[in-house]
């Protein structure tokens, strides 16, 4: 009985120390995408923390064929005036059921009214495949 009632105590310490952990990210807005292109897959799971910042902000593309080709992911925002802005692509030359993650953040003087991701498949600078997640909008704006 002492055992279960040592995990019993742990479990009920652990549920109250996460609040106290989360406080702060839980007044901030989660946001998260995917999209997948033949060939590709990419995520990405960010933080609005107001109308002109998404952080901490995670992008990660996983190479899905053994093609030849390599893959590359990057974020676009919608600014408040309504212009789109893609951002530089990372690429990730790994092949096969490789995969890179970058933890990043992104920011606008213009504001940012939404975000979305782009992943692509290219050979060499070009891009042959493009996919797109949905537009998710800041709470903020």
């Amino acid at each position: 009985m002492k055992m279960r009632h040592a995990l019993v105590t742990a479990g009920a310490l652990a549920c109250l120390s996460i609040p106290l952990v989360a406080s702060p990210a839980a007044a901030d807005s989660m946001v998260t995408g995917n999209c997948t292109a033949t060939g590709a897959y990419g995520a990405y799971t960010g933080f609005f923390t107001s109308s002109t910042r998404v952080d901490p902000l995670r992008l990660r593309v996983l190479d899905t064929a053994a093609d030849g080709h390599h893959v590359a992911i990057r974020l676009v925002t919608v600014e408040n005036d309504g212009d789109h802005i893609a951002w530089s692509f990372r690429h990730y030359y790994g092949g096969n059921g490789g995969e890179a993650t970058w933890d990043t953040y992104a920011t606008s003087s213009n504001g940012i009214a939404a975000v979305r991701i782009q992943v692509g498949v290219f050979e060499g600078d070009d891009l042959l495949r493009l996919c797109s997640s949905d537009l998710k909008w800041n709470p903020y704006t």
